[in-house]
């Protein structure tokens, strides 16, 4: 296993400085806030990036709970590690796949997997190993961006990657899993009931659009490896253009674009009587 110091953790950084209170804190807060998670329960954080779901989950757990982190990047675990460091709710961060949880069976009260399930090579195998370590009576919280075009930053970013010649389709995955139909059928298929689904309409808001191109380009798990593709020249006319698309969303300095994301809750089994 790689040694503490070995492990990069700039692009950890990166999203965490830019992206996390940029694009996630706000809806974080919104997705906890209905998955309400209850002092002493165990919580998990699937592609838990830097960890911002089970830290405010770990809020309200307390002390005698706990909050799990897993993800399959080494650097964000490596990040989320270090931000939790004297927090009073135990807090474990595991680096593995989703799709192979190094973790117990029917343990969790709640899982959590804030806009990661897009990113999965297999959705419904996601779908199945969360259910898998929630315990019969657990719930689960997930979210996913909607449309390409109802997300105005990530929109831009897409166009003027594909404008320079540069394939952006991982750049597309963070949109990629937006049909509410195909979302519920998944979380059905891999045997979750009470399937709710609600579309919300929000603002992503940065400090600049230095920052929101810092995380992008930097940061960003779906993006910047596409950025990197662009040649000195052809960078620097994607800054200048992803400028000029946002700057109508620019008020006294600070970013601020619509951005619209879908939001399901459902059980782990069906209530007494009831049906997904």
């Amino acid at each position: 296993m790689a040694s503490e110091k070995s492990i990069d953790t700039t692009v950890a950084e990166a999203y965490e400085q830019h992206m996390v209170p940029g694009m996630f804190r706000h809806w974080t807060e919104l997705q906890v806030g209905l998955a309400a998670p209850k002092a002493g329960e165990h919580v998990l954080d699937v592609a838990c990036g830097t960890g911002i779901g089970a830290r405010l989950a770990a809020a309200h757990v307390g002390p005698t709970g706990r909050a799990v982190g897993i993800d399959i990047d080494p650097g964000v675990i490596e990040l989320a590690r270090q931000l939790s460091r004297g927090s009073e709710t135990p807090m474990e961060w595991h680096c593995a796949s989703a799709l192979e949880m190094p973790l117990e069976s029917d343990v969790f009260d709640l899982a959590l997997c804030l806009q990661g399930l897009q990113f999965f090579p297999d959705r419904l195998k996601g779908f199945a190993e969360i259910r898998r370590v929630l315990k019969p009576s657990g719930r689960l919280v997930a979210s996913f961006w909607g449309p390409l075009e109802s997300n105005k930053g990530h929109h831009v970013v897409v166009q003027e990657l594909e404008r320079l010649g540069v394939d952006a389709a991982p750049a597309k995955r963070a949109c990629s899993f937006s049909n509410t139909e195909e979302i519920r059928a998944t979380a059905a298929q891999a045997g979750f009931a009470g399937i709710e689904l609600r579309t919300e309409e929000g603002v992503s808001q940065f400090g600049s659009i230095q920052s929101f191109l810092e995380g992008m380009t930097r940061g960003s798990p779906s993006t910047r490896h596409a950025v990197a593709k662009l040649s000195a020249d052809a960078r620097e006319r994607f800054v200048r253009d992803v400028r000029e698309a946002l700057q109508p969303y620019v008020i006294d300095g600070v970013l601020a674009y619509p951005m619209r994301t879908h939001v399901l809750v459902a059980r782990a089994q069906a209530s007494d009587g009831g049906t997904a």
